[in-house]
């Protein structure tokens, strides 16, 4: 029981009929007895949260080792009530113990008054002028030294005298506490030495979620990466080509992945792809890779209202441009490292490559090893091809879409869905969207990369493969068009006509073999065209110089065997004799 005498805290110790002994919580001193009249007028007070604390704290061993040695007076009730009683005891612990009766006394007052043998004492911050500016200089500097190297820089120049230490010098630990008490966790100092940019990404306080950014579906996070994992070409399973490059776009307020591409393009071409994707119908472009959609699985479609990405060089070209101009588009580029302005699709490409990697470890996935002495050689294991590869995507992004729950709704009304694909229609459903619908077909071939060449009578020749324009297309042979490309899709190209609207052009019969392949696949394909070719052409060369050889075998044994062919020789002999004697 506690008491408040005076306004003072006591603890009740033992009571009996005329008061109680009770002893100060706050003040050091023995137990005091008060009668029973000053202990009814006391305030009844609810324990310390420190003496409850210590009661339930277990023991640890040196607690347990001074109990042991104050164990007979504890447990002598006398020593509470007689002074001399108690003196008598101190003074026969203190000889047995070795220790003194002062000490054995503060430890009786700190178990009896708050349930504890020690008693942690208050620590005046006390500051050191010399520690803060070594800190700063050394430590919250552009050099970006440790605070150990700082300390050492410090006692160089304060405590040491032609190289030698003084004799006494501030201890290396007295320092690191100084900087722990004094300068950790200060947003000031953390951006003097690591700069805004890291506070920014790595220490600054986060408040909200990221889908809380946007209220309506329609504004993007764009964003690209390579996929770990090497792929071999559809012609030939032998050669490989590379590793793809995944686009894509997630939508902010719904979290839903709206548009991807997959390739082995970069830049411009594979963004504009990857927007003209997320604007179209993806039932369309799951079927081509054999993919049955469920419209609902999958059901963003349309243009959207904002852009938001970093300051690559895919991201501020001349297309883009004029793509957001075109349909105004609102773009929003992000300061460079600063990955967390867009978190929600750099999340999604971890979640994309984490879904697959483990079923494809040993068919070109890149393992964590790569780079190192004796790593594998991930190239030798590839087994997918890019349309393979590229389906195992559509297949991640339907599960995530569907399926991923999303934890950072808070914002939203408790009866929204969590996951993608739901609260996307929720919201769409509730008007909330600023999508742009469009022509998908006339997007797709905007989106396409460009080039130029010369239409010649044979057609117009795009990546070694020729193209007929269709007829009546006002060209003219011999002039220089501009035309339009897909990598993976050598069927047709278009060429730009001078009111900007596109002529398809078809392939050549001289190239209608490479149909239905990919540019990638028709650079394997044209390789090996070229390398027979080689081999065939020095095969020729063998045989026509062999029948060159029996030619020139033949007409010497003929020149042999002529009477005549002696005195002819003879005369040539003699003109080119004369022709030299007159030059």
């Amino acid at each position: 029981m506690f008491v408040r005498i005076s306004g003072e805290r006591f603890r009740v110790l033992r009571q009996d009929a005329g008061g109680a002994w009770v002893i100060a919580y706050d003040e050091y001193q023995m137990p005091v007895y008060v009668n029973r009249g000053e202990l009814e007028r006391a305030e009844r007070i609810a324990a310390p949260e420190e003496y409850v604390r210590n009661r339930e704290r277990p023991m640890s061993a040196a607690q347990r080792q001074r109990y042991d040695m104050l164990r007979p007076a504890l447990e002598d009730d006398r020593c509470i009530t007689d002074e001399a009683h108690r003196t008598e005891a101190f003074a026969a612990i203190a000889r047995e113990h070795n220790t003194t009766a002062r000490r054995l006394r503060r430890l009786y007052h700190a178990y009896l008054a708050r349930g504890s043998l020690t008693r942690s004492k208050p620590r005046e911050s006390v500051r050191r002028p010399d520690y803060e500016a070594a800190i700063r200089k050394y430590y919250f500097s552009a050099k970006r030294n440790s605070l150990r190297t700082a300390y050492e820089l410090y006692i160089l120049e304060n405590y040491t005298n032609k190289g030698v230490l003084a004799d006494e010098i501030p201890s290396w630990s007295s320092f690191r506490l100084y900087y722990f008490r004094h300068f950790r966790g200060d947003p000031q100092k953390e951006i003097a030495r690591e700069g805004l940019t890291a506070y920014q990404r790595n220490n600054r306080p986060l408040y909200g979620s990221a889908m809380q950014y946007r209220e309506s579906v329609g504004c993007y996070q764009v964003d690209e990466t390579q996929g770990d994992i090497y792929l071999v070409s559809k012609w030939d399973r032998s050669k490989v080509i590379g590793r793809p490059n995944v686009y894509l776009a997630i939508d902010t307020a719904s979290g839903l992945i709206a548009g991807v591409y997959v390739g082995l393009d970069t830049g411009e071409t594979a963004l504009m792809a990857c927007i003209a994707n997320a604007a179209g119908d993806k039932a369309a472009y799951c079927a081509a890779y054999g993919i049955d959609l469920s419209p609902a699985d999958w059901p963003s479609r349309g243009l959207p209202s904002e852009i938001i990405s970093d300051r690559g060089g895919e991201f501020v070209g001349e297309r883009i441009n004029e793509l957001c101009i075109c349909y105004g588009i609102d773009r929003q580029a992000l300061p460079p490292f600063r990955a967390e302005e867009k978190p929600l699709v750099e999340r999604a490409m971890d979640l994309i490559q984490d879904s697959y990697k483990s079923m494809l470890r040993g068919r070109g996935v890149i393992g964590d090893d790569v780079g190192e002495r004796w790593a594998t050689d991930y190239r030798q294991q590839a087994i997918l091809t890019l349309d393979e590869y590229t389906a195992i995507v559509i297949h991640t992004i339907i599960a995530l879409n569907k399926g991923r729950v999303l934890t950072d709704i808070g914002h939203l009304p408790v009866d929204a869905p969590n996951t993608p694909a739901a609260l996307w229609k929720w919201l769409v459903d509730r008007g909330k969207s600023t999508l742009l619908d469009v022509d998908a077909d006339e997007l797709y071939r905007r989106a396409l990369p460009r080039a130029s060449s010369k239409l010649t009578r044979k057609g117009i020749v795009c990546n070694g493969l020729r193209y007929l324009p269709e007829r009546g297309a006002e060209l003219t042979v011999g002039e220089r068009v501009e035309y339009a490309y897909d990598a993976q899709d050598t069927s047709h190209i278009y060429v730009v006509g001078k009111d900007k609207h596109l002529i398809p052009c078809t392939l050549a019969p001289s190239s209608s073999r490479y149909d239905g392949y990919d540019m990638a696949d028709v650079a394997v394909m044209r390789r090996e065209e070229l390398e027979r070719e080689k081999a065939a052409r020095q095969t020729e060369l063998e045989a026509r110089v062999a029948m060159r050889s029996e030619i020139e075998k033949i007409i010497r044994q003929a020149e042999e065997q002529s009477p005549g062919s002696r005195d002819i020789s003879e005369i040539q002999r003699h003109r080119t004799n004369e022709r030299r004697r007159l030059t």
